[in-house]
């Protein structure tokens, strides 16, 4: 559950916790050491319970089981991860092609693990770019600064580098398919939604009046 929830659950539970307290404290004189224990045990299960209910709201929201939410959450934190990583090589591939590579494939990254936070079923849409394409961009752009940099460069090595560059330009053209694949449905609810309107939009159209017979 993001920081979000618990922060939430912080503000919510302090109070509760600090009301026990002075409550033991106050009217009861239950003594410092057990109105804290008390007031921590209560902080517990305030928390328990909210967590309990926020739960349930996020599972009831996207549709999804808990296990699956959770599953997704890491996934998408393992991307981040690696689009973090991904961003150290700028200054290392020396070139502007493959500068241009390396922004074009981080902002697709950055698009789809946005979507996919936004409405984790997304996931499922783009489930080979968490479990596959985000870890071959990494690894060709990988090979590829460290080919570069390379001192001297015999024929061997100079065309590892030409695949390696054909290589990116692969996982580039992949990622913006998961892209595509991502915001697929919201184009083809959009397309709906225009259909639907430009039915609405002929049907009160007034219909064409017919030529009207001169009065004599």
């Amino acid at each position: 559950m993001n920081s979000k929830y618990t922060a939430i659950r912080h503000v919510l539970n302090i109070p509760i916790a600090g009301s026990s307290l002075l409550l033991l404290l106050v009217p009861f004189d239950a003594g410092l050491t057990l109105s804290a224990f008390v007031a921590a045990g209560t902080y517990a299960a305030s928390n328990y319970s909210i967590k309990g209910v926020q739960k349930y709201h996020v599972v009831k929201k996207h549709g999804l089981t808990w296990s699956e939410l959770q599953h997704i959450s890491k996934q998408v934190g393992e991307a981040q991860e690696k689009m973090r990583e991904l961003n150290q090589y700028y200054t290392k591939v020396r070139s502007f092609r493959s500068i241009k590579q390396l922004i074009e494939m981080n902002r697709a990254a950055k698009r789809i693990v946005q979507l996919v936070k936004e409405d984790p079923k997304r996931f499922y849409l783009v489930e080979s770019f968490f479990y596959s394409h985000m870890d071959s961009a990494l690894e060709i752009t990988k090979k590829y600064a460290l080919l570069v940099r390379q001192p001297s460069k015999d024929a061997s090595t100079k065309l590892a580098l030409l695949d390696a560059r054909e290589m990116m330009d692969d996982i580039n053209e992949l990622l913006q398919q998961d892209v595509n694949d991502v915001v697929k449905q919201d184009i083809n609810r959009l397309q709906l939604e225009l259909d639907y309107a430009k039915q609405l939009t002929t049907s009160r159209l007034p219909e064409p009046k017919g030529d009207q017979p001169h009065e004599r």
